[in-house]
């Protein structure tokens, strides 16, 4: 088995919880709103929204809370006092609520995971993080990202997460791009040992995308407005 092989861990949107982490920019805020809205579709269990993201991000969930709605997703945020969002109430007990799933989007930075570290504990089972990585944002480069690592997943208190490659340039990222981007990640995570959940992708790619990435691949409809429909 090669190492891109070992990376490569299976991936199902399963699982009771799942936190989205990431520095700001990363995309993270796109996909956790695709895949809450996948799964509150699926019906299998109703799915609660949680836009954890303390920090001043470049993409806010909220707006896209009419979209979540319409999923059948309960949608949580919090008040805002000085463009600062505050934690939304009953994270914790959604968390440990059985007949529920989460999802949750956190903030950007280690101060705004650490709201979500006062919630749960690294003993937590029920929960899976999963840490967005887009090599084309500013400050991506090796170092860069496994100090945001650490210090994120450190301050979030979950068990360890698996890495989601969002090799993203916007509207008009082309296959070539997605292609080169993810390379250039898997070598990362090969240096380090780090694993794979899956490959994110605009669902125009996911055909072409398909044809050659050896991992898992999710398709979304990236950067949604209040009303659901892609932002120009």
């Amino acid at each position: 088995m090669s190492g891109r092989e070992r990376l490569c861990r299976p991936w199902k949107a399963s699982g009771k919880n799942i936190v989205f982490l990431g520095p700001s920019g990363s995309g993270k805020s796109e996909i956790a709103l695709n895949l809450a809205i996948r799964a509150s579709g699926e019906g299998k269990r109703p799915v609660h929204f949680f836009d954890m993201d303390q920090t001043k991000p470049l993409f806010r969930s909220r707006w896209a809370r009419d979209a979540v709605e319409r999923s059948g997703a309960v949608f949580h945020s919090g008040f805002e006092f000085l463009d600062s969002p505050v934690l939304p109430d009953g994270v914790a007990e959604c968390l440990r609520n059985e007949t529920i799933r989460c999802v949750l989007d956190m903030g950007g930075s280690a101060a705004g995971a650490r709201s979500l570290g006062q919630c749960v504990s690294g003993e937590d089972r029920n929960t899976r993080a999963l840490y967005v990585v887009n090599v084309y944002r500013p400050f991506s480069d090796e170092e860069n990202f496994l100090g945001d690592f650490s210090s994120i997943t450190a301050a979030a208190r979950l068990p360890f997460p698996c890495i989601v490659s969002n090799p993203n340039l916007g509207e008009n990222t082309s296959i070539a791009d997605v292609k080169e981007g993810h390379a250039r990640l898997l070598e990362v995570l090969e240096r380090n040992g780090l694993p794979l959940a899956f490959l994110a992708v605009r669902a125009p790619l996911l055909e072409a995308a398909l044809e050659w990435a050896d991992c898992p691949v999710e398709a979304l409809d990236l950067r949604l407005g209040p009303g659901g429909e892609p932002l120009k």
